[in-house]
């Protein structure tokens, strides 16, 4: 008889190995980070605001070891898919939130690390859902026929609503000239609401046909997914349209085998990714230089920028309390004449245009009720990440999970109240409760390798 090669992996990882690996992988991770910050980053971006304030040894201890902890108590093993989104935001928000205040030097060191242990409370909070049992939900999903009914035709009217606004605007443009792309449709979408198909479409019918036609091994229901998310960045120039693409299937990638080490492949491939581009660094390419502007700036120092920005800001100016989300402003009057992110970017800029989206920590934290403001939002996205759960524990992990890696990485842009709403994380939810069990399963067995 063959032997099984499948089981030679929770043997050779057994004990306390892959947390050997996983803490060797964040310590490769933090201190490429701080590296690629003082090194690149600050030297390169230094008029977008990263800034070099020279911080005192023992500030850059604390860091480091508020930076490290979390990782003792992160799940390796996928359970729940709103450990993913719990991943994605230690590695792309809470690290980066840790050096970059430091660095900026808009505020005092002492004022840093205030908000550094908060971010370290929130997190913790964050954590704290996974010791909580999940609710008792009691749901059967639709039948298969009326779930494909109903879900395609909801999918039919989002992308209908989307051709006829956007009819003779439609055009593939490279990344170069999106900008142009995305002013006209910006003039196109006013007054129509259709921005609600484009990011439904982005958050929710994209990946979900995505997410089965992995899991399934439905080739023409993953194509479908994906010509969905060329159809929004055609229509509007959203670059997260293509980026949902390529985040749902990197994340099939770390999930198709030995799902059971996600943390420690997450953790690697984010170092090992941090470690290619540095090296590339150097190289007079237009892609290895949109790669390192997208990557290294955009995607994890703007997040700790965007820390360092509101937590100045609203040190300075009236926090919101809420009213920056709809409805609540209507009790609350909203302190600002521009919706918020315009509000921080363009005083710290100057640019009038420039929208400083951040992550939840941020905007519903920060800027809400400043450090109280990060326990309280911490709180209610436990919340979120239990409900998630709940709805999500008949289904496989690995569809779940990959339903959600989207919403993960807007959750590090946005408000949780964005996410939940027009981002789509509702709408996920709620398939979920109607997604009939088993829907995600192959014609034949799934083979691990």
């Amino acid at each position: 008889m063959t032997k099984d090669k499948r089981h030679d992996g929770p043997q050779f990882w057994s004990g306390r190995r892959p947390r050997i690996f996983l803490v060797t992988g964040i310590l490769v991770f933090v201190g490429l980070f701080q590296l690629i910050y003082v090194t690149w980053l600050y030297p390169t971006f230094g008029y977008y605001g990263f800034d070099n304030a020279d911080p005192s040894k023992k500030s850059l201890l604390i860091v480091w070891i508020l930076s490290i902890i979390p990782v003792f108590w992160m799940p390796i093993r996928l359970t729940r898919p709103s450990q993913l989104i719990y991943w994605v935001l230690y590695l792309v928000v809470y690290v980066p939130s840790m050096f970059v205040p430091l660095y900026a030097g808009l505020e005092s060191d002492s004022d840093v690390l205030r908000v550094m242990f908060t971010l370290f409370v929130g997190l913790i909070i964050l954590g704290s859902s996974y010791l909580c049992p999940l609710l008792r939900i009691r749901y059967a999903g639709l039948p298969r026929p009326i779930f494909k009914a109903v879900f395609g035709s909801f999918a039919l009217g989002l992308i209908a609503w989307v051709l006829i606004v956007f009819r003779g605007h439609l055009q593939f443009v490279s990344f170069w000239d999106v900008y142009d792309l995305r002013s006209a449709a910006n003039d196109v979408m006013e007054g129509s609401l259709v921005n609600y198909a484009v990011m439904w479409l982005t958050g929710v019918v994209g990946p979900v046909c995505m997410a089965a036609g992995l899991c399934s091994r439905r080739p023409a229901v993953l194509l479908t997914g994906i010509l969905i998310e060329l159809l929004v960045y055609s229509a509007t120039g959203a670059k997260a349209a293509l980026f949902s693409t390529i985040i749902v299937l990197v994340f099939y990638v770390l999930l198709r085998s030995k799902e059971d080490l996600f943390g420690v492949k997450f953790t690697w491939c984010c170092g090992l990714l941090l470690l290619a581009l540095f090296l590339a660094r150097s190289v007079d390419n237009d892609l290895v230089t949109w790669a390192l502007a997208i990557v290294l700036m955009r995607t994890f120092g703007n997040s700790g920028l965007m820390t360092t920005w509101y937590s100045d800001f609203f040190q300075r100016n009236p926090m919101t309390h809420y009213s920056h989300v709809t409805g609540v402003n209507w009790v609350i009057p909203y302190p600002y004449q521009n919706p918020l992110g315009i509000e921080v970017g363009s005083y710290y800029s100057g640019d009038p245009t420039l929208d400083a989206n951040a992550h939840f920590w941020a905007t519903d934290g920060l800027a809400a009720w400043g450090l109280s403001g990060i326990v309280l939002v911490s709180l209610l996205c436990a919340c979120v990440f239990l409900l998630l759960d709940s709805v999500s524990h008949k289904h496989d992990i690995r569809l779940t999970s990959l339903l959600v890696s989207f919403a993960a990485v807007n959750l590090g842009n946005v408000s949780v109240f964005t996410t939940l709403l027009s981002g789509g994380l509702g709408l996920l939810m709620l398939t979920l409760v109607a997604l009939p069990q088993g829907m995600s399963r192959p014609r034949q067995a799934m083979a691990y390798v």
